[in-house]
């Protein structure tokens, strides 16, 4: 696997890195999804409102920390309030925020965590309610914050409280899954890959997933699906000459994501378009809504990799958490209750910190791929801005 990507590259892979990286804002944090199959390696999703902090070492949070202080170098920031989501009690989230903030505490930062008044409700020790005045959040304790950080992913609007905050707000409001679309996102990730793979003489199929969008969408029990139906057997046609061409011996698959979906919502898998049209009620209705009742009206099919990783004797997929376009952690994310072809991102699945596990040369290339889909992610926030 590692011979995708040669390790005599690694000079002019940095060096290319460096050129396009060179005139886009990086985002203050993000993680990568991956699969690895062993023949091939492609990232499946990119997040810019990272959750499962709580899952990082020790070593892993103390390099996260040095990395942030970095982030804000020559920013004289000294008091941060954390913006987490307010719709959820799930006791590994709110680990999460707490992890954030010890974090932003260990890189030097006086830091809060807050919910505006209106959410109140949702208050949970040692949250804080968070007012506006003059154009300025802060905190009924009279905390006062240089930067606010967001750790929600606002699938469905932008609140009115940080509307026309004079604070910077970090990342913006504009990146939430209100305005996202996978099939967006890919589609740089696309250009991106054929553009690194022309440089390197790579196959570009080797660390990507064929990727086809769809919109206008009914998921409803009586409605057809024939475009989705259609795209599934055009992206398994692809893959399956692809399998042809390497001598690839299993059967094609692909995943049906809502285009704006989060927390492995909104997900199910098809071997030909002929299981689309003939959908049972259950996998409809998993498919109707996402998180904070979304209707689901746009879908992305993407390319189906089995993984090839088991830890912990289960199958396992890699995360990548990263800090401005520095990997500050690699994880497992591991499911005993799934098998090598399905999403791993369900309500059972476990994370295990295995920077200092896996070898380097693996870790290596993990990088590689994960930085190619920051440098997407990158490429999509200046998009929002243009």
């Amino acid at each position: 696997m590692q011979n995708i990507i040669h390790p005599n590259l690694e000079k002019s892979i940095n060096n290319w890195f460096e050129t396009q990286f060179n005139s886009l804002t990086l985002p203050f944090y993000n993680s990568i999804d991956l699969r690895n199959s062993g023949y091939k390696i492609a990232p499946i999703d990119a997040n810019l409102f990272p959750a499962g902090f709580n899952n990082l070492s020790e070593m892993s949070k103390a390099t996260t920390a040095e990395l942030m202080r970095s982030y804000f170098e020559g920013k004289q920031h000294k008091r941060v309030l954390i913006i987490p989501e307010n719709y959820t009690r799930n006791k590994m989230y709110i680990e999460n925020v707490f992890a954030i903030e010890v974090i932003l505490q260990q890189a030097g930062f006086e830091t809060r965590i807050g919910l505006f008044h209106n959410e109140a409700y949702n208050l949970i020790e040692p949250y804080e309610t968070i007012v506006k005045e003059n154009s300025l959040l802060k905190t009924t304790s009279g905390f006062m914050p240089d930067v606010i950080i967001l750790n929600r992913d606002m699938t469905s609007h932008i609140p009115d409280m940080l509307e026309n905050v004079k604070q910077e707000i970090i990342p913006s409001p504009l990146y939430g899954w209100h305005s996202r679309q996978k099939f967006k996102y890919f589609k740089i990730y696309k250009k991106l890959v054929s553009e690194f793979c022309s440089e390197f003489k790579i196959d570009p199929w080797l660390i990507s997933a064929f990727t086809e969008g769809c919109d206008e969408v009914d998921f409803n029990d009586d409605s057809p699906l024939e475009t989705v139906a259609t795209k599934v057997d055009q992206v398994l046609s692809l893959v399956q000459k692809k399998y042809e061409e390497y001598g690839i011996k299993t059967q094609p698959y692909v995943f049906i994501k809502a285009s704006n979906g989060t927390y492995g919502m909104g997900i199910i898998t098809a071997t030909s378009g002929e299981e689309i049209l003939t959908l049972n009620k259950k996998k409809r209705h998993k498919m109707k809504k996402i998180k904070e009742g979304i209707e689901v009206n746009s879908v992305i099919i993407q390319e189906g990799v089995p993984t090839i990783d088991i830890f912990e004797c289960s199958p396992a997929e890699p995360l990548i958490y990263y800090i401005g376009n520095t990997p500050t952690c690699y994880l497992y994310r591991c499911n005993s209750r799934k098998d090598i072809y399905s999403s791993l991102n369900s309500t059972n699945c476990k994370f295990y910190d295995v920077s200092q596990v896996v070898e380097n040369k693996t870790l290596s290339l993990w990088g590689t791929v994960s930085k190619l889909a920051v440098l997407a992610l990158a490429v999509e926030m200046r998009s929002f801005h243009i």
